[in-house]
This record gives structure tokens, C-alpha cells and sequence, in this order.
């Protein structure tokens, strides 16, 4: 034997006398910092490199048996550590059937699950169960294990025996089957298992709950109605089946029939206030507000502090314009002390709506964080800007203090919309040229200094800015389509625009912006035929002043006069103070009487 292993021999013999004395509890605790990294590489390496040294009992290593799986758990837990789960199995496996200690069968079933050797993990499990037999989690480790292996039959056997262990708790057993079947990626082998499962016990409640919801995840929402209707039956006012039913009728477009059948199931029993939860929500994403403030009206009788229901109905009223209960509900929040800077950003919102100002702009700076703290701010710029004070505007943003990259460009940007607002471009500019120096490929601000560009004729460089945007993301549609329109307006290089728009409307074929920008270019290079189909088909999509401008001109310029004068007309009681259309409807008229004068 060399000296190197001697020592190790020693002091490991050192270190378990010490040992001897530790509860088993401190062992598990603390071992692992009681060896030096050199010492663990010597368990580590395979378990049959300790066992070549021979019998520790013949060697006089241990004193006794206790000693010895003081030893093994020692070696289980530094692998375990150092990520060497096979070798942490292996220890855990066998200190569990010397000792029947269900604590390490636990272990070495989730040591070997981590190093995917299933076959232990089995094994593990398997004596797991037999040293608890009443453990769910086990049977449901096991059950997962088994499907892994494509043996869903033995896997059944397993979760009947969760079903009949546990037949008083089926909210518990219904959430451990869910979450196996959650956890397969084998898709097929966890219908099997239903299958089967559903074969043995076709009326469990359990089973066809959990099936149910399994079902609608995967979207085979037929099968999971056949099942949810047959457990209805058997209760029809089941807990959870019932609002589940109404889940899977909306998720089939039946979002009538799903408020129907829990309106019907609330009359029965009104006092199932999960139900009623669950209405109101459905009924606030059918647009029905008013009905949904009656239900969270209901419910919060019950729970009159209840954050959620609370910020539903402040939210609601909002939404009904209602803003005096509004402004109820968020100070009955504020005092739950829950969402404070939610319900302080709707108060200054409400404020600001009755144009008292200087309580808004209160209220807004009462919210230090949160996803509302630059909205909050904002609006206070906005506000100081709106009573002629830029300069106060821009000073408040520039006072506030944040530290993500992200929010300070966000400000830098709030602070260049509001300069763009009063047409200082060259301050603007100055802006985006500082955050494109910080962040070179953001997107946004690319696109944003393009159109600056062009309000200050700088076609050049709203090209070199529309390309460099390009280059990062190439198919970026409105990107393409703001550099075809733009060399479609101002220059003569149609043929380049139109490859340009083409490739926008190939990415965003209903787009209107798009298709007008199609039809724009389709009139300048004298293709008026289908100019005017691509803009009315814009025009159909949305009413806008400029398109109804583009088709008139075109419509003109093809010969239908009368035509476009139609579309003018519409476009003018729509739109009457809009001065670009305005603008073009006088060109063309008053070319006309040139022409006839």
C-alpha cells in the first residue's frame, strides 16, 4: 500500500471515530465539509474502486456496521454534492435496504432520476414503496418512472393503488396525477396510461377529472366533454368539474353556452364562490362589464378585503366609466395596504380625467416602482407640457432616478417625443444619436431616427438607417415598407420601392399601411389598374385620410373623375380638418378649372 492511501486510510479512521458520536441528522447536515477536495476525488472516481481495497471489516477500517453506513451515507451525500448522482444512488440504494430507512430509498429514487438511469430509479422507488407503502408521492415517482420505460401497465397498477390509499383525499390524488402526466413528453404513452387507467375504473371521479384536464391541455376537447359529462352526472355539483365544464366550453367558441351553464349551476348553489369567480372573469372577457361588476360585487361581500376582487371592480368601473366607484374601490385597496402603487397610478388616472391636475400629478408621484412608475411619470410630463411647460417636463424626467439600461432609454425617448411634439428636431436628434451610441443595434430607436430624418430632408439618412435596421432584421416589415414608401415619395427609384414593399406585403399580406404603399408605388410607375385595386383594398381595411387622397388621385388620374370625387367627399366628412387632403382635393379641382378656363 503507498503512503498516499495510508493517509487517506488514517484519517478517514480519525474522522469516523468522530463520527460515532454525531446524531444521524448532523451527519447529513454537515459531513460534506468534513473532507478536503482531494479526499472526495477518491470516492469519486467509480464504486468499484473502493471495493477493490477489500472488506472494511478485514481491514479494520470500521468497528462496526453503523460505522460502515455512516461511511456509505457519507460517500452518497459528498457525490450527490459534487453532481456524481449514479455514484450517490448506488450508496443511498444499498444503506436503504440495509436499514429499511425509507428516508434513503426517497434519495436514491431522486438521485438516480437526476442521473437518468431509470432501472435504479425503479429499484429505488420500488423499495421506497415498500417501506412506505402509504407515501402518494412515491407511487406517483414510480408511476413516472414506469412510463419512461414504456411500461404503462405496471404504471396503472401504481396509481389504482394511489386511489385506493388515498380515497379520501381526492383533491390531493388528482393533483399527483396531473402533474405526472404534465411531466411526460411522450405524449401517446400518457394517453395510454389513461387509457388504461380509465378501463379499470370508469366512473372514478378522480380518473375522469384528471383525465378531463389532461384532455383539454392537449386540446381534445371532444374526448374530455364525453368524460366531464359522465362525472356530471354522477355529481352534477362536483367542485371542480363544474367550472371546468364552463372552461371547456369556452375553449370549444361556446362562450354563450358556458356563461349559461354556470349562471344555471350558481342559482343551484350560490354559495360556491370559486364558481362565481370564475362567471365574473368569463363575463369580463365577453365585454358584459356591468354584469361582471354584479358578481364581484357578490363576492366581495363575502371577502370585503380582498385585494383581487377589489382591483377587479376599480378596474371594471373604469371600463363603464364609472370612475366615482373607481376611485372607491382603489382607496379601499390603498388601505388593505396590497397594490398600493397600482391603486395610487389609477388614482392619479381618475384625477387626471377630472382635470384636476395637481391632484393627479399627487398621486402619480406617491408611485415609487413598479411596472406603472414611468407611465406614472410620464403622464406627469405630459401634464406640465400640456399647460406649456416643456422645460419643467423635461427637467422632471431627467430628475428621476433608474438604473436599468432600459428605462433610461425609455425616458431618453419619453423626453424625445415630447421635443418631437413641439418640432425641435435638432434636440431630438442629439437624443437618438446618444442612446444609438449606448445600444447601436435597438431597433426602435433606428427606425425613430429614419423618420426624423425624413422630417428634416435627410433622405440619405433615412436610408443608411432603414438598412443598417435591415441588416439586423431583415425582415422587419414595417421597416421595409417605410424605405419603399419613402423612395416612392422622394425619389424616382421605383423600381427599388417596389421590390422593397413587395417583400413587406410577402410578411404582412393584410397590413393597410402596406397595401397603400403598394398601390402608391403601382401609380407612380403608371400602373394605375392595379394601384387602384391595392388601395381600395387598403381603404376597406381602414378609413384614412391619406389612403382616401392616394385612390382619389389615382381614380383621377386614371379618368374617373367622378370617381374620385366620391371618395373625396366621403373621405372629407370624416376627416374635415385634415389639411393634406384638404391640400390635394384643391389641386386636382382647381387644375380642373385651369384646365377648362
Amino acid at each position: 500500500m503507498n503512503n498516499y492511501n495510508w493517509s487517506i486510510r488514517v484519517k478517514i479512521k480519525l474522522l469516523l471515530k468522530n463520527v460515532v458520536i454525531m446524531s444521524m441528522a448532523n451527519l447529513l447536515m454537515g459531513c460534506a465539509s468534513q473532507l478536503t477536495p482531494t479526499k472526495v476525488l477518491a470516492f469519486e472516481k467509480s464504486p468499484s474502486k473502493i471495493e477493490i481495497q477489500g472488506n472494511p471489516h478485514a481491514t479494520g477500517l470500521f468497528i462496526s456496521r453503523q460505522q460502515e453506513q455512516m461511511y456509505q451515507i457519507l460517500v452518497a451525500e459528498i457525490a450527490k454534492l459534487r453532481g456524481n448522482n449514479s455514484l450517490a444512488a448506488l450508496y443511498f440504494f444499498e444503506v436503504a435496504t440495509e436499514t429499511g430507512d425509507q428516508r434513503f430509498a426517497e434519495q436514491a429514487t431522486k438521485a438516480a432520476l437526476y442521473a437518468q438511469q431509470y432501472d435504479m430509479a425503479a429499484k429505488a422507488a420500488s423499495l421506497w414503496i415498500k417501506l412506505a407503502p402509504n407515501n402518494p408521492y412515491a407511487r406517483q415517482l414510480l408511476g413516472g418512472i414506469l412510463l419512461q420505460q414504456n411500461r404503462p401497465e405496471q404504471a396503472v397498477i401504481h396509481l389504482e393503488a394511489m386511489l385506493d390509499t388515498f380515497k379520501d383525499e381526492p383533491d390531493q390524488v388528482s393533483a399527483l396525477i396531473s402533474t405526472l402526466l404534465e411531466a411526460q413528453t411522450d405524449q401517446t404513452l400518457a394517453l395510454e396510461l389513461m387509457e388504461k387507467l380509465l378501463a379499470k375504473r370508469p366512473n372514478n371521479p378522480v380518473v375522469l377529472l384528471s383525465y378531463s384536464r389532461f384532455l383539454i391541455g392537449i386540446e381534445q376537447y371532444d374526448k374530455a366533454m364525453v368524460l366531464l359529462q359522465r362525472l356530471l352526472k354522477q355529481s352534477p355539483n362536483h367542485a371542480e368539474a363544474v367550472p371546468l365544464y364552463a372552461h371547456l366550453l369556452d375553449k370549444q367558441g361556446k362562450r354563450s353556452l358556458a356563461l349559461k351553464w354556470l349562471k344555471s349551476a350558481l342559482e343551484k348553489f350560490p354559495k360556491q364562490q370559486e364558481w362565481r369567480l370564475m362567471y365574473a372573469r368569463l363575463l369580463v372577457d365577453a365585454d358584459q362589464f356591468k354584469e361582471s361588476i354584479k358578481q364581484f360585487k357578490l363576492l366581495s361581500k363575502d371577502s370585503q378585503q380582498n385585494v383581487d376582487i377589489l382591483y377587479a371592480l376599480g378596474v371594471l368601473s373604469l371600463q363603464v366609466k364609472d370612475n366615482l366607484a373607481a376611485k372607491k374601490y382603489f382607496l379601499a385597496l390603498l388601505d388593505t395596504g396590497h397594490k398600493l402603487n397600482t391603486a395610487r397610478y389609477y388614482l392619479g388616472q381618475i384625477a387626471q380625467d377630472a382635470k384636476d391636475l395637481q391632484k393627479a400629478i399627487y398621486w402619480y408621484k406617491q408611485i415609487d416602482g413598479g411596472s406603472n412608475y414611468l407611465n406614472a411619470h410620464a403622464r406627469i410630463a405630459l401634464i406640465f407640457t400640456e399647460q406649456g411647460e416643456l422645460d419643467k417636463a423635461i427637467e422632471h424626467l431627467r430628475s428621476l432616478h433608474v438604473e436599468r439600461q432600459e428605462d433610461i432609454i425609455n425616458l431618453m425617448l419619453l423626453e424625445a417625443e415630447l421635443l418631437t411634439d413641439q418640432k425641435q428636431f435638432s434636440q431630438v436628434m442629439k437624443i437618438y444619436d446618444r442612446v444609438l451610441d449606448s445600444a447601436p443595434d435597438n431597433i426602435e430607436v433606428l427606425y425613430q431616427r429614419a423618420m426624423l430624418h425624413e422630417k428634416m430632408g435627410r433622405i440619405d439618412l433615412l436610408e443608411r438607417d432603414l438598412r443598417r435596421l435591415l441588416k439586423i432584421e431583415p425582415e422587419n416589415a414595417d421597416a421595409l415598407n417605410a424605405l419603399g414608401y419613402s423612395l416612392t415619395v422622394h425619389t424616382d427609384r421605383y423600381q427599388d420601392a417596389y421590390k422593397l414593399i413587395k417583400q413587406a406585403l410577402r410578411l404582412s399580406p393584410s397590413d393597410y399601411y402596406i397595401l397603400d404603399s403598394m398601390g402608391w408605388v403601382l401609380y407612380k410607375m403608371g400602373k394605375y389598374a392595379e394601384a387602384i385595386a391595392y388601395l381600395r383594398k387598403a381603404q376597406t381595411k381602414r378609413e384614412d385620410p391619406e389612403m382616401a387622397a392616394h385612390l382619389g388621385e389615382v381614380l383621377w388620374m386614371s379618368g374617373d373623375q367622378q370617381a374620385a370625387k366620391e371618395v373625396w367627399e366621403k373621405a372629407q366628412k370624416t376627416f374635415p380638418d385634415d389639411e393634406k387632403l384638404r391640400e390635394v382635393i384643391r389641386h386636382f379641382l382647381d387644375s380642373k378649372k385651369n384646365g377648362e378656363s
